[in-house]
């Protein structure tokens, strides 16, 4: 979970809640998992954000002036199902949770909200869109965003050279085998023919970047990813 919570500090929420006691102590929570944070006190504040501002995730209470948090769901999802929903209820109305099976969302929570059930729900519904972005897992705290083209380690970008950009995304996307460092070359340079110590002095820029040794070296053919001790994703 705590590598899920990272990918978090680089992303926006969108919080919907008429009460303004739950919507400032929820606020602050979530700017601490959050890197913005944007907040509305009804289902019609909500949606013009949400249509102005594409956040990353939505949190909205069921019942709101205006418009409910159903009907905020439902409109949103007549075009975008991609981007995760969790519905705030009351035991209260609990019921009406059966009419949102039908809506696509990703969890709910119970008012009043615990921060370690808050942050499980928030983390497994981000997991889905991670699935769907190409999140993938390199070591612990190291992973590679293939839609975005960014790589992070301990939640926070690594700055990467054109050309070890290119190689990563090699690896990458052969981490099942070794690359050749013919391979390599006709991907890097394809219109020259570089010699092996330029290879060599791409690879260990971007060892030491990336902090973690995950690159390995195969003798007298080219280069892996060690993918042994990849661990599961967590929720």
């Amino acid at each position: 979970m705590i590598q899920n919570m990272l990918l978090l500090k680089n992303k926006s929420v969108l919080f919907a809640d008429d009460d303004i006691i739950t919507r400032t102590q929820m606020t602050e929570i979530l700017e601490i998992l959050f890197d913005k944070v944007y907040t509305a006190h009804d289902g019609d504040e909500a949606l013009i954000i949400y249509e102005d501002e594409s956040p990353d995730i939505v949190l909205t209470d069921i019942k709101m002036p205006k418009r409910d948090g159903l009907s905020l769901i439902r409109q949103i999802r007549q075009q975008d199902y991609k981007t995760p929903i969790i519905l705030l209820t009351s035991f209260a109305e609990q019921e009406l949770l059966l009419n949102a099976a039908n809506l696509s969302i990703d969890g709910y929570l119970v008012k009043p909200v615990e921060l370690e059930k808050l942050t499980y729900t928030i983390c497994k519904a981000i997991q889905r869109t991670n699935r769907e972005m190409g999140v993938v897992v390199l070591a612990k705290q190291l992973y590679y965003n293939t839609a975005t083209k960014e790589l992070y380690f301990n939640g926070t970008v690594v700055m990467l050279g054109n050309k070890e950009q290119e190689l990563l995304a090699l690896l990458i996307n052969n981490r099942h085998r070794t690359i050749t460092k013919e391979e390599i070359s006709r991907a890097l340079w394809p219109l020259d023919t570089m010699c092996e110590s330029a290879i060599k002095n791409i690879i260990l820029r971007l060892r030491k970047k990336m902090e973690i040794d995950i690159i390995i070296s195969v003798r007298g053919i080219g280069y892996r990813l060690d993918t042994r001790e990849v661990p599961r994703p967590s929720i």
